[in-house]
């Protein structure tokens, strides 16, 4: 359902068609970005999920056609893996990078320095690519990129140009059309992913559907279900007539939202436990005592460190010294009308 190499096509792929306006607004990129329209190809390696069905209906709705590389051909990938090159000597000076192999990582804790959510650096790398890489001077173009990319939109004195493409109108159905998919039927009680429910009203008239191109009328319809990944809160069902699509939550609304990964991690802890007949309840309730177990040891180590800090600043402080002993007599009390309470103490 989710090959994260799909996932990161049809992003690629959202990114590139989506007007320009859109996505560099959500990520706060300043620079002008004439990018948008759907191309001619798009190219891919013979990974699993580069032959998946997400892909190919992607092609097949909006025009494009998929071209793999040729097996055991790798120079037919060079100038993307030289691309990929230029990216990663930049990424990997975030902190938290993981570098390219255990022996280069060395000491380096990379959780440890890790300072960019997933967000947070979905955010960097568009910055990146349309404000440092395509405005920087590619040696073996002898221009920008983006200079590059207007000649061949606008044409040059030599040569005449493609044309801008045509924007699309629709994006948050571009951006679903672009997302993973399963077909499933439509049951009464809504529809199941993973051993998790969901439903809306919507989905009434399409329960227990019959396929129309069935004689018998026995064979249940399959409908298109998409998910994002990175919350399977709420799953996107297509409306066959009207052509669109639909949310459809939780049907126990009360779960907590939760990515795929979360979920895999979840499986993996109740693999790990025994259970062999999973259901929705075991899932989020072994979820929640993943996280109850992750926010005890968070702060645990807060408090490790402000003891930790506390014990290292205490060091810091020297002992008084007299430089003689000091008589009974020689204290004087006369003072003391002067001293007032703290406003407050740290308490240890």
């Amino acid at each position: 359902f989710d090959p994260p190499g799909a996932m990161s096509v049809g992003l690629c792929l959202a990114h590139a068609i989506l007007p320009k306006e859109t996505w560099l607004a959500k990520h706060e990129v300043t620079t002008s970005w004439p990018v948008w329209g759907v191309m001619d190809v798009v190219h891919a390696d013979n990974a699993k999920e580069f032959h998946g069905q997400m892909l190919k209906k992607a092609g097949e709705n909006y025009g494009f056609d998929v071209q793999w590389r040729p097996v055991a051909k790798p120079h037919y990938g060079g100038h993307i893996e030289r691309l990929l090159g230029s990216f990663n000597q930049d990424i990997h000076t975030l902190p938290g990078t993981t570098f390219s192999n255990p022996t280069v990582r060395g000491t380096y804790d990379s959780d440890k320095t890790a300072a960019l959510t997933l967000t947070e650096f979905e955010r960097w790398l568009t910055v990146y690519i349309t404000e440092v890489y395509q405005q920087r001077l590619h040696r073996e173009l002898g221009t920008t990129p983006i200079k590059r990319y207007e000649e061949g939109m606008f044409g040059t004195a030599e040569q005449p140009g493609w044309g801008l493409p045509d924007r699309f109108l629709d994006e948050h159905r571009l951006r679903l059309d672009l997302m993973p998919y399963v077909e499933r039927t439509i049951q009464p009680s809504g529809i199941t992913i993973d051993e998790i429910q969901y439903y809306d009203p919507v989905l009434r008239p399409w329960i227990n559907a019959v396929e129309p191109s069935d004689s018998s009328g026995k064979r249940k319809r399959k409908f298109i279900i998409r998910r994002d990944p990175r919350n399977i809160s709420v799953v996107y069902f297509f409306d066959p007539e009207l052509k669109q699509y639909f949310s459809i939550p939780y049907r126990h609304t009360t779960h907590p939202p939760l990515s795929i990964w979360e979920l895999r991690e979840v499986r993996k802890q109740l693999k790990a436990e025994g259970q062999k007949a999973v259901n929705e309840d075991l899932i989020f309730s072994a979820y929640n005592r993943l996280r109850a177990i992750e926010e005890t040891a968070r702060q645990e180590t807060k408090k490790a460190r402000r003891t930790a800090q506390r014990r290292r600043d205490h060091e810091q402080i020297g002992r008084p010294t007299l430089s003689e002993p000091m008589e009974p007599d020689d204290f004087s009390f006369d003072h003391l009308d002067d001293i007032q309470p703290f406003d407050e103490i740290e308490e240890l």
